[in-house]
């Protein structure tokens, strides 16, 4: 499902940087098909950086002494709308890097984002004719890495990586190795945020009904269904609005952090995991959409179809946002950070929109469940390029280089993955608890701005020097009344998804549920879009009622023949 442009502010901020956000999906995908715009096939180095022995220290931050052009692939968001007559090419961004560093970034091909980038990076592996630099998923990653296509990222990383660059992925153990093949460094990953998708309710409705806030199932259900019953969003009052046209069910282990708009959180609560790769009782890898739980959880969504508690535009409505923003609906399942997309409009149209995330449903044990984050973007870099190095200045140059100049240029402007070259989302690994506890206690009158820790979580500082001029008394209450939503109007919206979704995710007890596999194995490669479609269609089928729940039972043998055997067998492999 295509992500907004404010979903993935919100992803980038809760990872810790200053001023970049994602113009669209943050893995490049999502957006509508574009035109290809080609330029050079590789770079043409104007001149090198001055070379230095491997022992002498290097200044992350230093100019390269001559001009070093790297040339990308890129993914484009093409109603994405820049300043005057900047390009993704030549903008604001761009420019600083080649005056301030001698960085001459150079597009070897564009392609819109989703189906055509992914498409692009493909052709280019096929081909093995890679740009300099690239971002690219792990499936893609690994057949790279077979094909012996990419550099070894491990002497340039080691030298040239800044403090704070190396101390984010110390912060993220493990994340380093799972990019490392035979003791060389062969990707740079991004740090994948945490995500479970909680119950976000309108609880001015509820207080209004006299209702409790949900926790599990049968909760969800009953308010859903009272809110239609009171016309609380008018005479079309939808219960709960979800997966939209083009989106998905649930999030699977190719994009585990989709939790947006969709109904992972039912699948969830019935101890169903569709779409990811789990154990069975006997410790073997199964595929969680062919349980008996998975049948169990679309039973209920089909009956609560049937009683009009789902949408019943379901999977053909062409914007979920356009209903949460509407005011229609006071139900729907996201993560932490939904509070940046659709319901600041929705406040807007109704100031007393009083949004409020849950970790809820639970499943009948009382666990609240939640598969965990498993794919990432990788930047890779072409084993033919000269010098790596630039790759490496880059990532820390985005992340910490922001000077006094940069803050000039960039006056009043958001930058995004639009203007920001091989854009990757980096934070702490604690990143988001950290800004949750610190701001809590701030506001609390238990921590000094002077006690933020500044160097590792310079978000989290940021928002408390605005976090008095939106947030009113009492400081431990979130609802919508207590904000302060056009002083500091950007503010806002950052800590209002912080201190609302954040706390409820930060203080939830979640039980996380890893897939087995975390990338396609072999047969995927050629079986996986047909079983995924067949798996889709079926699903969607028997929750609308146009399919029988038995039709359940002959979707696991058609995708057991179709390939869902060997895959199994591959995927058993990995344990």
């Amino acid at each position: 499902m295509k992500k907004h442009l404010t979903l993935l502010l919100a992803l980038t901020v809760a990872a810790g940087s200053l001023s970049a956000c994602s113009g669209g999906n943050k893995e490049s995908g999502g957006s509508a098909s574009g035109s290809p715009a080609a330029t050079t096939g590789g770079s043409q180095e104007t001149s090198a950086p001055s070379s230095s022995a491997a022992e002498e220290a290097v200044d992350p931050f230093a100019k390269f002494d001559a001009l070093t052009e790297i040339s990308i692939g890129r993914a484009i968001d093409p109603n994405y709308k820049f300043d005057d007559t900047d390009t993704p090419e030549d903008n604001v961004y761009t420019r600083w890097l080649k005056d301030k560093y001698n960085i001459a970034v150079k597009h070897a091909w564009e392609a819109a984002q989703g189906t055509d980038y992914q498409q692009k990076v493909s052709l280019a592996i096929s081909s093995n004719d890679l740009p300099d630099a690239m971002v690219v998923n792990e499936t893609q990653l690994r057949q790279m890495v077979k094909a012996g296509q990419l550099a070894d990222l491990s002497e340039v990383y080691e030298k040239y990586a800044s403090p704070a660059l190396k101390a984010v992925y110390d912060s993220n153990p493990g994340l380093l190795d799972s990019v490392t093949f035979d003791g060389q460094l062969f990707a740079l990953p991004e740090t994948t945020l945490p995500s479970a998708p909680l119950t976000w309710v309108r609880k001015d409705w509820l207080d209004q009904l006299g209702l409790q806030p949900p926790k599990t199932l049968e909760d969800i259900e009953n308010i859903a269904q009272a809110f239609i019953d009171h016309k609380m969003g008018g005479d079309n009052t939808i219960g709960i609005v979800g997966t939209q046209q083009g989106g998905t069910l649930y999030s699977t282990f190719l994009n585990s952090t989709d939790h947006w708009y969709n109904f992972s959180s039912i699948f969830f609560a019935n101890d169903a995991y569709p779409g990811i790769w789990v154990k069975d009782e006997s410790g073997n890898a199964v595929y969680g959409s062919i349980t008996p739980e998975t049948k169990q959880a679309l039973a209920q969504m089909r009956e609560w179809y049937d009683k009009g508690i789902l949408d019943k535009e379901l999977g053909v409505r062409k914007s979920t946002g356009e209903v949460v923003a509407s005011g229609q609906t006071g139900i729907f399942f996201g993560p932490w950070w939904s509070a940046y997309n659709n319901i600041p409009d929705n406040v807007k149209n109704d100031p007393k929109a009083n949004w409020r995330a849950y970790a809820a449903p639970v499943d009948a044990a009382g666990k609240f469940n939640s598969n965990s984050a498993t794919g990432s973007s990788y930047i890779v870099v072409s084993k033919k390029y000269k010098h790596p190095e630039t790759v490496i200045k880059m990532l820390t140059l985005h992340q910490w280089g922001k000077d006094e100049e940069y803050q000039t240029l960039t006056q009043g402007k958001q930058l995004t993955s639009q203007e920001v070259p091989l854009f990757l989302i980096l934070g702490a690994g604690d990143q988001l608890e950290y800004a949750v506890n610190s701001l809590r206690d701030y506001l609390a009158g238990k921590m000094k701005l002077e006690d933020f820790d500044q160097v590792n979580y310079g978000w989290a500082y940021e928002m408390a020097n605005h976090a008095l001029n939106v947030k009113k008394e009492p400081m431990d209450d979130y609802d919508i009344e207590y904000w302060d939503q056009t002083t500091d109007e950007g503010f806002f919206t950052h800590l209002y998804a912080h201190l609302n979704g954040g706390s409820a995710f930060v203080d939830a007890d979640i039980n996380w549920v890893r897939s087995i596999a975390t990338a396609q194995t072999k047969t995927m490669e050629s079986r996986w879009t047909n079983l995924k479609k067949l798996e889709d269609e079926t699903f969607l089928k028997i929750i609308m009622g146009s399919a029988e729940l038995d039709s359940f039972d002959t979707f696991v043998q058609k995708w057991k023949e179709q390939g869902g055997d060997k895959i199994t067998e591959e995927v058993n492999e990995l344990k």
